[in-house]
């Protein structure tokens, strides 16, 4: 990753503990638009690389006209605001750098397994995975490509660009290959948000632990960065398979309840 701040605000990336790939460009003061394209042309920088340090409302529109990821303080109008920088690092940056130009983010590794967010690039494996055997059995299919696709986009706009969070993506980490999807979603049930926990693996990867491992990853994830200290799962009388792992993953049926016109088990799991 590349940060680029003006000449004149160096001062104000003390801050960042920069790791070995990143580096730190100043630029000229008062660069306008012509200039920074310039600058991107002339050093043969890949805009994708870099998040800018605005300071300023001018600054904002400069990024926005070039199309380059800025970050700022509140009071400027960017879109990725910080109250101070003494709350961001290097890897928050590179984060907005990366959401900016639509990379999914890696959210984290399983002994077996990697989790990340979908991109849209993901979807015709995504079409593979929910094409094999049960898969459909208990969640909803697919839309058509179209409307998927579409839903997919504001998905990730709207769901991880907004809670950081959402149904995200199982890949093998021995070969790549798309085994499942797992994550947090908010269910509104009695008239309150719940956190709900959410996976599917494919047929030929179950029983084998993978569902364990991702779920106890995401739970510990859900804890540590959600801000709720209950998750819940709604599982249908007749998916054992989801039941058991439940069981397996600490989860206590609190109550029998009707969502959707279907007929529930509510299960739980608190924070300790």
């Amino acid at each position: 990753m590349i940060i680029l701040i003006e000449e004149a605000g160096r001062k104000l990336v003390s801050f960042c503990n920069k790791r070995k790939t990143d580096r730190m460009i100043s630029l000229k003061n008062g660069i306008d638009k012509h200039g920074l394209e310039e600058f991107f042309s002339k050093n043969a920088i890949d805009k994708k690389d870099c998040v800018w340090i605005v300071t300023d409302r001018s600054q904002v529109k400069t990024a926005d006209e070039v199309h380059v990821a800025a970050a700022g303080q509140m009071d400027i109008g960017t879109q990725y605001a910080f109250e101070s920088l003494s709350e961001v690092d290097a890897q928050y940056l590179d984060k907005i750098r990366m959401r900016y130009n639509g990379i999914p983010w890696v959210i984290g590794y399983t002994k077996r397994c990697m989790i990340r967010e979908l991109s849209l690039s993901d979807i015709p494996a995504l079409y593979d995975l929910y094409e094999k055997p049960g898969i459909t059995d208990f969640v909803e299919p697919l839309y058509d490509l179209e409307k998927e696709t579409e839903y997919q986009k504001n998905y990730i706009k709207y769901v991880y660009g907004y809670f950081e969070y959402g149904m995200w993506l199982v890949f093998d980490r021995t070969d790549g290959k798309l085994i499942g999807r797992a994550g947090l979603d908010n269910r509104e049930y009695d008239g309150k948000s719940e956190l709900e926990l959410g996976y599917i693996i494919a047929p030929e990867y179950q029983g084998r632990g993978y569902a364990a491992e991702v779920c106890d990853f995401i739970i510990g994830y859900a804890w540590k960065n959600t801000g709720y200290d209950s998750i819940s799962c709604f599982i249908e009388p007749a998916n054992t398979k989801s039941r058991r792992l439940a069981e397996r993953l600490g989860f206590t049926n609190s109550a029998n309840v009707i969502i959707g016109g279907n007929y529930m088990e509510r299960w739980q799991i608190f924070n300790k």
